[in-house]
């Protein structure tokens, strides 16, 4: 009986040491199962964050900055600052010209309409000259202007005699004000000398001086100013100053003239079916400016 509890006893213990080394060994393979877990996680963890530098890097080299317009810009604007906005795009699809310093656009006029998110670059682009000391605004009404003329058309001035010979007198002059049928262009000191001459010119031989427009005035070249000064005219301005008021003043009246022998023409109907056309053409242009604005906002 004795023995049978002493070998009861033996089996306990055995069991219980059995029990107790096992659950040592699990707890230390557990231990080292959560350490190796830990590892590994960390592990995967720098290599992502090795992986995420490495293609912020390669991001990065293979884009560059830029800047486009916020909205669409008409040809002759200039650009302001508040125009733009900055953009990232992939090294390969923007052209070599492309501008990357917001300085470089602020302050220049667009050669061309450019559409809203367009990136900028030197060829869409140029600078005005600057003013010079002699500029001066010049009204006249004694130009016979363009039907279709507007503000900021961009003319070049001329005059024919009526032998035929034309001549160009003024190149390249942006209309800045107009209003009935008198035009306001700047002139320099030289230009002003040349005008006056073709006044009275134009005045004593019945020559016509009229306007001419340009079809794309930011992409096309200045024409270079051909008509020739007329020193007997000029000898003539200096003995009576007063001249060319005289012939200028001749010259719009013989303008005006022509004008109100065209209007004259035309009936009152005429008059109100093209008045309703314009007033068409103008409501067409403007559905599909605001059409274009809402596909590009898509």
């Amino acid at each position: 009986m004795l023995k049978m509890r002493q070998r009861t006893k033996l089996m306990i213990y055995s069991g219980l040491i059995g029990a107790g080394v096992i659950g040592v060994l699990f707890a230390g393979y557990a231990v080292y199962s959560v350490k190796h877990l830990n590892k590994t996680r960390s592990a995967l963890i720098q290599q992502y964050e090795t992986e995420i530098i490495q293609l912020k890097d390669e991001r990065i080299s293979t884009t560059v900055a830029g800047w486009t317009t916020k909205t669409k810009i008409t040809a002759g604007h200039k650009i302001s600052e508040g125009d733009l906005t900055s953009v990232e795009m992939p090294k390969d699809r923007v052209p070599q010209d492309w501008i990357t310093s917001k300085k470089d656009i602020a302050g220049k006029v667009a050669k061309v309409s450019i559409g809203a998110n367009t990136l900028l670059t030197q060829t869409l682009l140029f600078e005005e000259e600057a003013a010079t000391d002699d500029l001066r605004y010049r009204d006249m009404g004694f130009v016979v202007l363009p039907g279709t003329l507007a503000k900021n058309d961009v003319v070049d001035i001329r005059i024919q005699f009526p032998t035929g010979q034309d001549y160009i007198l003024l190149s390249k002059k942006k209309i800045q004000r107009l209003s009935s049928g008198v035009m306001t262009i700047t002139i320099n000191e030289g230009e002003i000398l040349s005008l006056s001459s073709a006044i009275v010119d134009a005045y004593l031989h019945k020559a016509s001086i009229y306007a001419l427009l340009y079809v794309e005035p930011y992409l096309q070249s200045k024409a270079i100013p051909t008509y020739p000064v007329n020193q007997a005219v000029l000898d003539l301005i200096k003995r009576d100053p007063n001249i060319v008021n005289m012939a200028e003043q001749a010259l719009q009246l013989s303008s005006r003239s022509g004008l109100e022998s065209d209007l004259s023409v035309l009936s009152p109907d005429k008059v109100v079916n093209y008045a309703a056309q314009q007033a068409s053409e103008v409501n067409k242009a403007d559905s599909m400016e605001i059409e274009e604005s809402f596909v590009m906002s898509k």
